[in-house]
């Protein structure tokens, strides 16, 4: 199915009413970082680490993760628990290595490429016999501009609505970070404990996990364990 075709599951990620979080804490064993993760119903898993200081009033960085089963075309989360003007990540793998893509939609259409958001590949990403992995550092995924124009910062001293999407169909071009690609099968949320994924250990974690050059992480195999 293409993007010419609105559906309601695609309309109903414009918003829900906070609950209980639905994360947990986990040690990543390659990288070291205690994340707060969340695993959908559909075995994609979804990983947040921020900095001890992070709130709702300054922008700050954080640590991303995301584990998908191999056979998936493609797997995204909104920032903002909606479609549409919130920052868009987008994962996938492409053969031996992992490409991600940095978008944002304006309508329910397919999203455009994002350069609100900037990522920095980490160690801890790669592609095993059944499942590829991202991890990285993101400039830009917990703070943008609302519809309004307003900014707006998610408050990592609370807990957040975030939302995911995925679909079994491979993008069209896999080396592309900006390809096309097929509406999703599936879309659901969750709310994140984000003061709980918070450390002062956060800078550590940057330091001993950023490679020497940038995006060669995305190029190599690396047997990762979930």
């Amino acid at each position: 199915m293409r993007w010419s075709t609105v559906t309601t599951s695609v309309l109903g990620l414009a918003g829900s009413v906070l609950a209980q979080t639905d994360t947990t804490s986990f040690v990543d064993a390659d990288t070291g970082i205690t994340f707060q993760s969340y695993t959908s119903t559909d075995g994609i898993t979804y990983r947040l680490a921020l900095p001890s200081t992070a709130s709702g009033d300054a922008a700050y960085d954080v640590i991303l993760q995301v584990v998908a089963p191999i056979e998936l075309g493609w797997a995204g989360w909104a920032w903002g628990g909606a479609m549409t003007y919130n920052p868009l990540t987008l994962v996938w793998s492409n053969g031996t290595s992992v490409q991600y893509s940095s978008r944002q939609a304006t309508g329910y259409y397919l999203p455009g490429a994002y350069d609100g958001a900037t990522y920095t590949v980490l160690k801890g990403t790669g592609v095993n016999e059944t499942h590829f992995k991202f991890t990285a550092l993101c400039t830009g995924c917990a703070s943008w501009t609302d519809f309004d124009g307003n900014p707006y910062i998610l408050n990592g001293a609370g807990d957040t609505n975030f939302a995911y999407a995925f679909s079994a169909t491979p993008v069209d071009e896999p080396t592309n970070s900006e390809t096309s690609f097929s509406i999703h099968d599936n879309v659901g949320r969750w709310i994140h404990d984000l003061a709980g994924a918070r450390s002062e250990q956060f800078p550590e974690w940057v330091a001993a996990n950023t490679p020497p050059t940038n995006g060669s992480l995305a190029r190599r195999v690396s047997r990762f364990r979930k």
